[in-house]
């Protein structure tokens, strides 16, 4: 039944991708608007939360660069966009960019702006209120609710090595839609849960259990991405980019205060945390990591989600980090 997500899954995402990139009436964005407009595909998590302070507080526009801020609800209607050259780059975890690659599709990396580092947590595991154990190498053998061939994958897959379990014993229960996978955990539907920020803290609040999670363990890195052609044609803009999410993290780490209101209405925080959920440390966005990019890929080749043979710099671009 893995084998048969994981095949479903995939199938779906570049057929999808190949469909869309094919439309005939498709037009370039970009090209009707001379790129006086950036437009950059985003997700509501805390993780992009230096994107919508850039924006808020006019730091691209301190650039002289326009960005229209695109919101979707999914990463893959996100990643159907890029593909479909409605978006210039998008905000998302590593992975998606080396199958986007794999299958053809010329994206590339260009810096880093989140990780769990220091004591910050990004995923965890959860037991359920009503499991029989809360032991993770129990847990694992009775059953974690994740999304197969995705990064909670590979963050599952990631903590149970760290903490000595081996993933081999791992029963994962399919369960995509992660407010459903929530709300299983809650209900004891299922033994245990792979979560992100900030739903593992809400979780917690109402009975779950952290067993084993992320934090400072600089697994769960979050990325900024463009297609191949459009950075080749606007390397500048690019770069001011970059510059401007890199003003607007350093803006959350002086003025955490001032940042959380923007936190709470962009990045979906709950109602019952909105004035106690920390508001995360970033990094200064930097080039990413060989090990972390080479790790997620060597990953998803094992799990044969890719097979095309790729070094760093065919997923990383080094020119953009002011």
């Amino acid at each position: 039944m893995r084998n048969e997500n994981k095949v479903v899954t995939v199938s779906l995402l570049v057929l999808l991708m190949i469909c869309i990139s094919s439309l005939s009436g498709a037009q370039n964005n970009e090209d009707q608007r001379e790129v006086q407009t950036i437009l950059f595909g985003t997700l509501p998590v805390v993780q992009s939360l230096p994107l919508f302070v850039a924006s808020e507080k006019g730091f691209f526009d301190e650039q002289g660069i326009k960005v229209e801020l695109i919101p979707f609800n999914s990463a893959m209607e996100k990643d159907v966009a890029l593909t479909a050259r409605e978006i210039s780059g998008y905000f998302g975890d590593m992975m998606t960019p080396m199958v986007l690659n794999a299958n053809k599709i010329p994206v590339r990396m260009v810096a880093t702006i989140f990780d769990s580092i220091g004591e910050q947590r990004t995923f965890a595991i959860l037991a359920s209120a009503n499991a029989s154990s809360k032991v993770l190498k129990d847990l694992a053998k009775a059953g974690i609710a994740g999304s197969s061939n995705t990064i909670i994958d590979y963050i599952t897959y990631k903590i149970l090595s760290l903490n000595n379990v081996s993933p081999k014993n791992l029963s994962l229960i399919e369960t995509k839609n992660i407010p459903i996978r929530f709300q299983m955990l809650l209900t004891s539907q299922v033994p245990a849960a792979t979560l992100p920020e900030p739903l593992v803290t809400l979780a917690e609040k109402k009975g779950a259990t952290v067993v084993a999670d992320d934090t400072g363990k600089r697994i769960s890195p979050t990325i900024l991405a463009f297609r191949a052609d459009f950075l080749r044609k606007y390397s500048a803009e690019v770069r001011k980019f970059v510059a401007a999410v890199s003003k607007a993290s350093s803006f959350i780490n002086k003025n955490p205060k001032d940042a959380r209101s923007i936190m709470n209405r962009s990045c979906r925080i709950p109602k019952p945390l909105q004035q106690s959920f920390s508001v995360p440390v970033f990094p200064v966005p930097q080039v990413p990591e060989h090990e972390q990019v080479m790790d997620v890929y060597h990953w998803l080749k094992q799990k044969k989600v890719i097979n095309k043979n790729m070094v760093f710099k065919d997923m990383v671009s080094d020119e953009y980090i002011p």
